[in-house]
């Protein structure tokens, strides 16, 4: 049963709460995973743990509390959306961990909202792109390649930009694609049920991918196993504020998270892992800041 008509718009409080919530638990997110992979816990162990454990906690939720009979089609939505919004994402990042900052990486991500325009053009085929939102495409693209250009990392004397760059490249186009998904099918199904079909799927693909991997169990000590639960926590918190968020706002509204995510990222990846943070990256900052800014003036003035 659809519950779109019965959503309410939330107050700007609301609002408000949800993006900084969302942006701060992904910017921190980020950090917390790079410290793990520092600390030489597999990559595959750790995207599979964080997305089976989160998927477990939102299945033994809807069990109990929700409800209601299985729903193939909002499966199937969820199921989509979920491919794109969590596996691909999830899976992108943390390879691109291995070879850029987490600060670089959260940069990367602001620059989403200027490719969901592009997104919602193609896939929904309901947005007026601009001439000023050509133009914010543009410089939002010219500080992704700035980073290229320069080889830029976040990490001093190491890293790789072209592998690491590239594969949160893909996961900015994965993010952009999945907020129009979200805010397609979303509004019309409870968060819970919503989020749970979307983890069962990606939960069964992430331990698909760990089996044939033949990667083993990291063990992990007290410090890295409080920091796989905050992961986790952080995850279902950041997930349920968007997709509140989302259910009620534009998508271009919600992409506004992507303005925060990158202060606490970097900031976070300075103080707490002694990442870089120099004159490319606030070039490309600049960039990429500007391009939002054009967006979201010309989303408002509409």
């Amino acid at each position: 049963m659809s519950d779109k008509n019965k959503i309410e718009q939330p107050s700007l409080a609301k609002t408000i709460g949800a993006i900084f919530c969302a942006a701060f638990m992904w910017g921190s997110g980020n950090v917390i995973a790079r410290s793990l992979l520092i600390e030489g816990v597999n990559q595959i162990f750790l995207v599979t743990s964080r997305i089976t454990l989160v998927g477990s906690l939102y299945l033994i939720y809807y069990l109990l509390f929700v409800k209601e009979s299985f729903n193939p089609k909002a499966f199937k939505e969820a199921a989509i959306t979920g491919f794109v919004s969590v596996f691909t994402v999830g899976w992108s990042f943390i390879f691109a961990l291995e070879h850029i900052s987490s600060g670089l990486v959260t940069l990367m991500v602001s620059s989403a909202p200027v490719f969901t325009i592009l997104w919602l053009k193609i896939y929904l085929k309901e947005e007026e792109i601009t001439r000023s939102r050509y133009v914010s495409i543009f410089v939002g693209f010219l500080g992704i390649a700035y980073l290229f250009f320069t080889k830029e990392t976040g990490l001093i004397g190491q890293g790789n930009i072209f592998l690491g760059g590239g594969l949160a490249f893909i996961g900015v186009q994965s993010i952009a694609i999945a907020t129009v998904l979200n805010r397609k099918y979303a509004p019309s199904y409870k968060i819970s049920t919503w989020l749970c079909y979307q983890y069962i799927t990606i939960g069964a693909l992430s331990l698909f991918a760990y089996f044939i991997s033949g990667v083993g169990v990291s063990p992990l000590d007290r410090s890295q196993q409080i920091r796989l639960v905050i992961l986790v926590l952080f995850n279902i918190s950041a997930y349920l504020s968007f997709t509140w968020l989302i259910q009620r706002v534009p998508a271009l509204f919600a992409a506004l998270v992507d303005y925060i995510v990158p202060v606490i990222g970097v900031t976070a990846g300075v103080i707490f892992l002694g990442e870089s943070f120099n004159l490319n990256i606030v070039i490309a900052a600049v960039f990429i800041f500007i391009s939002l800014y054009i967006t979201t003036k010309d989303e408002f003035s509409n």
